[in-house]
């Protein structure tokens, strides 16, 4: 079609000398004046009336020329001044659109000078400058500009990269958007990735009418684009849009150019692709910009702002997510909370809180299913089949920091099948690392976890992933989820629960290893708690109750065990062993939490029942009894524990179980309690033997033989022999000291020699080693640890001691308050700290 067919004048122009934006200047002006004329001000305010804001600097630009408006604000204006007049409906405004494509065009000659016979052929057929080939989205309803992810203005090869739905295609959209209404782009070609025949179908279209030179095979025709791009002297952006393979793109790629841009949107990581151009990574929202996103199209009028965060705070921040939602909650009328109380809902799908029908911004699957996609493409990878399993399992856990040793395990090693085990963690490290590849997940390289091998890893990929934390958007995770069917999310939960017991075993632990696998054992509860119970509770339950009071929450382990019972007691029989072994679990916490006395009536409960059901003999049932004993002692009894103790020790001896760990453990026991009623010099004789006894087995340097010698020597310390305990003491320190100096037998180890330091006299070297030791704990196992807490005790105590009693006063009242909100008003610690303060507080009146 000519010019003339389709209404358009081919001479209108710029006058000699005028440039195009004078020209175009020029046609608004004149409307203004033909529709009653007005200052800026006036139009501003007619703006306003119409609903349609348009700036005074930005109308200001547009009547002087200055710049080159916005076709969104001529068409504002003109519907401005339409409505002013007080006429029906709304303007017609195809010349317009008209008059601002000829004033694009007028630009990109000016810019580039005689045209090509391309760009003769072109025009003679009414296709003007700039040209765009293949269709580019829509913009999203509420766009977001995130100014600190923009893309440059180029020249170059820009790689946005990112999780699906965090907005790398509306981000590359808005940049060419951007580009053509400031006349900078001659050339936009558009061209959807996802396969090799799009890539050759999109790039042929373009070079078949640029180039003019068509033929049968559409790779060559694709081919000849590049070096079209190379040679033309009108600016280009070529887009290739979610690009899935990045072997697809090979002799395909547009050329470096000094007038070109190419932006690839593509969730693939890969190192090779990555060296093809700058890489923009995009992340997910931050807490403002989500806030600000929902309030654009939700609106704060009956939606609270704390409402809006909250719902944005459950969906990650994933912009997709956000948008999905926020159209779902104004189709289905429906507040954020309900929304929010949906997803949380046990056997919720993701799949079911999505619009119904055409998706938001024109994009073409809902959240969930763009993951599921990636997955499958990662499965593919090789080693093929293991990326699939790995998400399944990761799925499950804690998407915040799942532990790089957890992947080495032999529970996570059985998901490649291979026969070689140290061939299969292989298999399993590459998996993960395509999961990454198509941004299904990261691996953190800066996480805190202290490298540590697992159990029978050997070497391999533990190397690579220990001491890293790979992390998951816990949408990816729950659309996982929503996938997996019966048997494959048992199969899923077995392998996680598995490996993380196995990942407990590891020796020397250490603490934050130990706290990354607590937290991924509780998100495993919550999300396959019925398959952790079924057919019977794995020992993952009862481990990650005891890793959660061995830190120091003895009252949240003690209702990790009440609720634990609490389920079991619902699924098995009072006399079936897991529910007795399960109350054994509760009592020992609560004699943790604080309450010795409870705990003992518990275990004497326990070993009733025990004893109708098992031989006298039974190792559980002595055990029973030896802690209703123990628990007895420290609830106050010492005298009745000490009686019981000797009596089943001495059966131990009579049964031949003399090296049994029980046996150890009773005998151990029975000289605390004997040296707690007055008898050191029988507490003695016992560990003494214990001592020798190891030694004659390990030798005199052995850790377990300083162990013993130190437990002796208290005892000859309690006699009066402090010299001896403190030399005992040295020499544990300094072997535990190499090997493992942060640990918590260490800690211990440092906390006696600095009692008996105290004990010998010199109480101010007592407070040097207690705030030294003090530091340590606090920055290794953290504030809340009751060893941190007696530590803090012990220095306050220690300050009264050495003369500081106002120091140590106020230390200890601000101890009182953090027992008192940690350990509750009950807890047997509490009255210790109150007469060491008001010991302090006796020292400071007699001053």
């Amino acid at each position: 079609m000519t010019d003339e067919e389709n209404g358009r004048d081919p001479h209108r122009g710029p006058s000699p000398g005028q440039t195009p934006r004078e020209w175009f200047a020029g046609l608004l002006r004149a409307h203004i004046e033909e529709r009653g004329g007005g200052s800026y001000e006036e139009l501003v305010v007619a703006t306003e009336q119409a609903h349609l804001r348009v700036a005074k600097s930005t109308l200001g630009d547009a009547l002087s020329g200055k710049r080159t408006p916005r076709l969104e604000t001529v068409q504002n204006l003109v519907t401005a001044l339409h409505h002013r007049q007080g006429l029906p409906g709304r303007p017609e405004l195809r010349d317009w659109e008209r008059d601002y494509e000829h004033l694009l065009d007028l630009q990109s000659d000016r810019r580039t000078g005689t045209r090509s016979a391309a760009d003769a052929r072109a025009a003679s057929e009414g296709r003007t400058w700039p040209r765009r080939f293949g269709p580019l989205p829509e913009p999203a309803y509420s766009f977001l500009a995130r100014p600190a992810l923009r893309v440059p203005p180029g020249p170059g090869r820009f790689l946005l990269t990112g999780a699906g739905g965090v907005g790398k295609t509306q981000t590359a959209a808005e940049h060419v958007r951007e580009c053509l209404l400031a006349g900078d782009l001659d050339l936009v070609v558009w061209v959807t990735a996802t396969t090799r025949e799009d890539i050759v179908a999109g790039l042929a279209e373009a070079a078949a009418e640029l180039t003019g030179s068509t033929g049968p095979n559409a790779e060559l025709t694709a081919a000849r684009l590049e070096r079209w791009l190379a040679g033309t002297r009108r600016t280009w952006c070529v887009v290739l849009d979610d690009l899935a393979r990045p072997q697809d793109l090979e002799g395909l790629w547009p050329p470096h150019s000094t007038n070109g841009v190419t932006l690839v949107t593509t969730r693939r990581q890969d190192a090779a692709l990555q060296a093809r151009g700058t890489v923009i990574d995009l992340t997910l929202f931050d807490a403002h910009e989500s806030l600000a996103y929902l309030t654009s199209r939700l609106g704060t009028h009956h939606t609270p702002p704390e409402a809006l965060a909250n719902l944005a705070n459950d969906l990650g921040h994933l912009p997709l997510a956000l948008a999905q939602a926020a159209t779902f909650l104004l189709d289905n009328e429906m507040s954020p909370v309900e929304y929010r109380t949906r997803l949380a809902r046990e056997g919720a799908r993701l799949a079911d809180l999505v619009p119904d029908g055409a998706l938001p911004d024109g994009y073409p699957l809902p959240v969930s299913a763009t993951w599921a996609l990636s997955v499958r493409r990662a499965d593919e990878l090789r080693p093929s089949g293991v990326a699939g399993p790995v998400m399944h399992v990761l799925s499950l856990l804690d998407g915040t920091g799942v532990p790089g040793e957890l992947l080495a395990t032999p529970a996570l090693s059985a998901l490649a099948p291979h026969p070689s085990e140290a061939a299969a963690r292989d298999e399993v490290h590459d998996a993960v690392h395509n999961l990454r590849r198509l941004s299904l997940l990261s691996v953190d390289t800066t996480a805190t976890t202290t490298p540590r091998a697992a159990p029978d890893a050997g070497a391999g990929p533990v190397g690579a992933l220990a001491g890293k934390a790979i992390r998951i958007h816990s949408l990816t995770q729950h659309a996982t989820r929503d996938l997996l069917d019966p048997p494959e999310c048992r199969a899923a939960a077995g392998s996680a629960a598995q490996a993380l017991v196995e990942g407990w075993r590891a020796p020397q632990l250490p603490v934050r290893l130990d706290r990354a696998l607590r937290a991924n054992a509780f998100a495993l509860a919550g999300h396959a708690q019925d398959e952790l119970l079924t057919p019977v509770p794995h020992p993952v339950l009862y481990r990650m109750g005891h890793s959660l009071g061995d830190s120091g929450q003895a009252s949240a382990a003690l209702r990790h065990f009440r609720r634990l019972r609490e389920v079991v007691d619902a699924r098995f029989a009072p006399d079936d062993e897991i529910s007795l072994d399960t109350r054994g679990h509760l009592a020992w916490w609560q004699a943790k939490a604080g309450d010795p006395a409870g705990a003992a009536r518990a275990y004497a409960s326990l070993y009733a029942d025990q004893d109708r059901l098992y031989p006298s003999d039974h190792p559980s049932l002595l055990q029973t009894r030896q802690s209703a004993a123990v628990w007895q002692g420290a609830a106050g009894d010492p005298h009745a524990a000490v009686t019981e103790l000797k009596y089943l020790y001495e059966l131990r001896i009579s049964l031949g179980r003399a090296a049994d760990r029980d046996t150890i453990s009773n005998r151990n026991h029975l000289a605390n309690f004997l040296s707690a009623s007055g008898d050191h010099a029988g507490a003695l004789a016992l560990h003494e033997a214990a001592w020798r006894e190891a030694e004659a087995r390990l030798g005199p340097d052995h850790p377990d033989v300083l162990r013993a010698r130190s437990a002796a020597m208290h005892h000859r310390g309690e006699l009066g022999d402090v010299a001896s305990a403190l030399a005992a003491l040295r020499d544990l320190l300094e072997v535990q000291q190499i090997d493992d100096p942060e640990g918590l037998d260490t800690f211990a180890t440092r906390a006696r020699i600095a009692d008996w330091t105290g004990r010998e006299g010199d109480p101010a070297q007592a407070v040097a080693l207690l705030g030294s030791l003090l530091v340590d704990r606090l920055r290794v196992i953290g504030p809340e640890h009751p060893h941190t807490l007696g530590t803090r005790m012990d220095l306050a105590r220690w300050r009264t001691a050495a003369g500081e009693p106002a120091r140590a006063a106020t230390e200890l009242t601000e101890l009182l308050a953090d027992e008192e909100e940690l350990l509750g008003l009950d807890h047997p610690a509490l009255p210790v700290t109150r007469a060491a303060l008001a010991d302090a507080l006796e020292k400071i009146r007699h001053r």
